[in-house]
């Protein structure tokens, strides 16, 4: 029974020692897959280090682009601006004279006309208009000769003439007015339907000025007296 028990005990050892083998054995291999992991996190460690080194390059090198940019288009605009006034046509020397010609030209044509010397401001007024036929003074000069034929009663040319600066100055501070004197010349002239319609034109065009008011009393007394 003792020899027995020896050889369970032996057996029992040995059966152990196996175990405590394979357990070293065990142990050695996560040991080894530690120092790996270890070796792989400390790799990417690294790496990543080397990576944010990076960014922070790159960062700072796009700033001081950036920067750079913003210095190079001041340049840039400055000599786009530069070059510009160097090419930019030079205004007639003479520009300030004729301006002021014009504008005596003008004022000599408008007090012959309120002055009652309609032939010497007509003649004035289409003097100006074909020394400056792009002027300053241009759609005044037709608002006014037909003011002037008118007084002459020359329904005519006064119809021509207002005609011309209603459909050629639409921007005129004169235009309501224009449209209002072309409005009854079309009704000495007898022609009713082209009056009324110029008057429409008017209100719809200038519906807050006084032109426009007197049109609409114009259209009124129209259709209170179609006799007339």
């Amino acid at each position: 029974m003792v020899m027995q028990s020896v050889v369970q005990a032996q057996t029992r050892q040995q059966q152990i020692e196996q175990r405590i083998a394979v357990l070293e054995k065990r142990l050695a291999e996560l040991e080894t897959a530690r120092l790996q992991q270890d070796a792989v996190l400390a790799s990417a460690q690294e790496e990543i280090t080397g990576m944010k080194g990076q960014i922070r390059s790159l960062q700072r090198a796009a700033a001081q682009l950036n920067a750079s940019r913003k210095i190079t288009k001041q340049k840039l605009d400055k000599k786009i601006e530069s070059i510009a006034q160097a090419i930019k046509p030079a205004e007639p020397a003479d520009q300030t004279i004729n301006k002021e010609a014009e504008k005596d030209h003008y004022t000599a044509a408008y007090l012959a006309l309120k002055s009652g010397r309609y032939d010497e401001a007509i003649e004035k007024f289409r003097d100006l208009l074909k020394t400056y036929p792009n002027g300053g003074y241009s759609d005044q000069a037709y608002y006014w000769l037909g003011e002037s034929y008118l007084a002459q009663n020359n329904i005519e040319r006064a119809v021509g003439n207002l005609d011309w600066f209603v459909g050629h100055y639409p921007e005129s501070t004169k235009h309501a007015a224009g449209m209002l004197r072309l409005a009854t010349a079309y009704q000495t002239q007898q022609r009713p339907d082209e009056a009324v319609a110029m008057l429409r034109r008017l209100i719809d065009q200038h519906a807050d000025s006084p032109a426009a008011e007197e049109a609409r009393n114009l259209l009124k007394s129209s259709s209170e007296n179609p006799a007339k």
